[in-house]
């Protein structure tokens, strides 16, 4: 049986790209990857950005992808990790305006430490800028950022424990603290990073 001429077209997978302005989100999500190699439908790209502002990185990440070498794909997904140390209200809520369908902000509120700290117990108090950091290192003494590699493997292993942390973390603040809004500095301690590492489990 001949093959019709749509079957012959070379199927354009899906892309995922990650963003981010810091190194150890970085690190961290090229070890996934590497987690994730045996899945030939998706490419994952870290690209690193300096850019602090969630409003500079949605704008990096649009020039990025326009200049970029990357196939266009309707199932394509992008994702903006940061942190909201530093971060104001004002400037992710015009992040978010700025963003298409396809993007996701992803933060970590103080640090992205948070979600490593999640892997070894629930927190739910309101946590200072690197005191994460701090309280990882009860657990993880080697840890040193943003060099993530002696502890991935640690990582790895609690992941589920993690995820059910940062779930139960959600649930805490939409119903107890009855947040409206998570995306806000005020959101302490806060992270959806779980969505994404869920949403890279399922891929």
């Amino acid at each position: 049986m001949t093959r019709t001429r749509k079957s012959q077209k070379r199927q354009i997978n899906p892309l995922i790209l990650i963003f981010s302005s810091g190194e150890t989100e970085i690190n961290y999500f090229r070890l996934k990857k590497g987690d994730l190699r045996g899945n030939r439908n998706i490419r994952i790209e870290a690209v690193h950005s300096n850019r602090k502002t969630a409003v500079d990185l949605v704008s990096y990440a649009k020039q990025n992808i326009k200049a970029g070498d990357y196939n266009r794909n309707k199932n394509d997904k992008v994702f903006l990790v940061m942190d909201l140390d530093d971060a104001r209200d004002g400037d992710i809520k015009s992040a978010m305006k700025k963003m298409p369908e396809n993007m996701n902000l992803i933060i970590s509120n103080p640090d992205f430490e948070f979600w490593f700290l999640l892997h070894y117990r629930y927190y739910q108090d309101n946590l200072a800028c690197r005191e994460p950091i701090e309280k990882l290192r009860q657990y993880e003494r080697n840890y040193d950022k943003p060099d993530v590699d002696n502890i991935y493997n640690s990582l790895r292993l609690k992941e589920k424990d993690a995820i059910k942390n940062a779930e139960r973390l959600r649930k805490f603040h939409e119903t107890e603290n009855q947040c409206p809004d998570l995306h806000s500095v005020s959101v302490n301690p806060y992270t959806n990073v779980d969505e994404l590492i869920s949403f890279l489990n399922s891929l």
